[in-house]
């Protein structure tokens, strides 16, 4: 089955799922940020204001030179704490994308058309269960397609008889009722079939041209 170019114009396909992954990722950056500046604040400020002993001059200037160029290093964390939520959400995107597609199909399916699939993007991610998926849709659709061929065979099969056994007397009539028996059984299951969508049989396509 050939697959069409799927195009989403927006990337916030399920918001709550894509904001709580940025939410989350936005927080785990900044505890990593706050512990970050305890540990390195920590031992600047005992360096800077406890008695320590001459030798250790050399120390007390790097914790001088640090403070002095603190204002940049915070700032380059807040611009990598930035890309990295963004690049979050682009990420989740392509995870929100594929669910809202198994959303969508097994919808669908579940409304009887059978002849839906998976089609996601080609960077999208779980294209592995999008295949399982669309692998289990195909056979469901064959074996669906095949009870409907049987009941069209049946009924054939019923009128034919019908025909033949009209007329035979006692014989003919508790033949006539088993037919008519077999004719309800095939009209119920056909009742039962005719809900579902099935795309058309292999072959189908290229006789038609």
């Amino acid at each position: 089955m050939e697959r069409k170019k799927v195009i989403r114009r927006s990337y916030f396909i399920k918001r709550r799922l894509q904001w709580k992954v940025f939410v989350s990722v936005i927080a785990m950056l900044v505890s990593f940020t706050l512990f970050l500046a305890v540990g390195l604040y920590f031992p600047l400020f005992y360096i800077l204001y406890s008695n320590l002993p001459t030798e250790s001059v050399m120390l007390q200037h790097a914790a001088y030179f640090y403070l002095a160029i603190e204002r940049y290093i915070w700032i380059s964390v807040l611009a990598v704490i930035a890309l990295l939520g963004l690049y979050s959400l682009f990420f989740s995107h392509r995870i929100a994308g594929p669910l809202y597609r198994f959303e969508q199909t097994l919808q669908g399916v579940g409304e009887g058309d059978l002849s839906q699939r998976v089609q996601l993007r080609r960077y999208d991610e779980l294209k592995d269960l999008g295949d399982e998926i669309n692998r289990t849709l195909d056979v469901l659709d064959t074996q669906v397609r095949r009870a409907k061929e049987m009941v069209s065979h049946a009924e054939r099969a019923h009128s034919n008889l019908s025909a033949l056994w009209q007329g035979q007397g006692a014989q003919g009539a508790e033949i006539d009722r088993n037919l008519s028996a077999l004719k309800e059984a095939t009209s119920r299951l056909g009742e039962i079939l005719s809900p579902f969508k099935t795309s058309p049989p292999p072959g189908s396509e290229i006789a038609s041209k």
